[in-house]
């Protein structure tokens, strides 16, 4: 009995090895996805940049939003996959992962809702920029987290 491939059946033994690589390449990846420690309190750090450029002023609100929610993570990015050799979105690689995603930007998303109705509703002039404390504190918080579901998402499924 021949593959559709054309090539001839593995044996018990050849196709256990060729799983046992797979897990071994799995446990790697797995070991080299570790952020480097400065990896999530930058994006933290960076998002609170974004919620305090309306609590220090008005016009900085463009210059803040594009270096905190753009360049900033992007070249943090750049810098996370220098240091691994490996590119992964680690909000989104996995289920556990995603699910972890989805909480925090959701409480993101209730800090920055606080933050514009306390700062402009209620006239709380540093609303926005003590939100983005929590923003930071949130991200190297749940960051980390993110980070350990990836783990053993990927160690499990090898």
């Amino acid at each position: 009995m021949a593959s559709e491939s054309g090539s001839a059946p593995l044996d018990p033994a050849t196709a256990r090895a060729a799983l046992d690589d797979v897990s071994a390449a799995r446990t790697r990846v797995a070991d080299r996805i570790t952020s480097p420690w400065w990896y999530h309190p930058g994006i933290g750090l960076s998002l609170a940049i974004a919620f305090a450029s309306p609590s220090i002023d008005w016009d900085l609100i463009p210059y803040g939003v594009i270096l905190g929610v753009g360049l900033i993570p992007m070249f943090l990015a750049f810098l996370l996959k220098r240091s691994t050799g490996v590119g992964v979105d680690h909000y989104m690689a996995t289920g556990g992962t995603r699910r972890l995603s989805m909480r925090y930007s959701l409480l993101l998303a209730g800090l920055i809702v606080t933050g514009g109705v306390l700062q402009w509703a209620v006239s709380l002039r540093w609303a926005m920029a003590a939100c983005g404390v929590a923003a930071f504190l949130l991200t190297a918080f749940t960051g980390h987290r993110i980070e350990q579901a990836l783990h053993r998402d990927v160690r499990d499924s090898a």
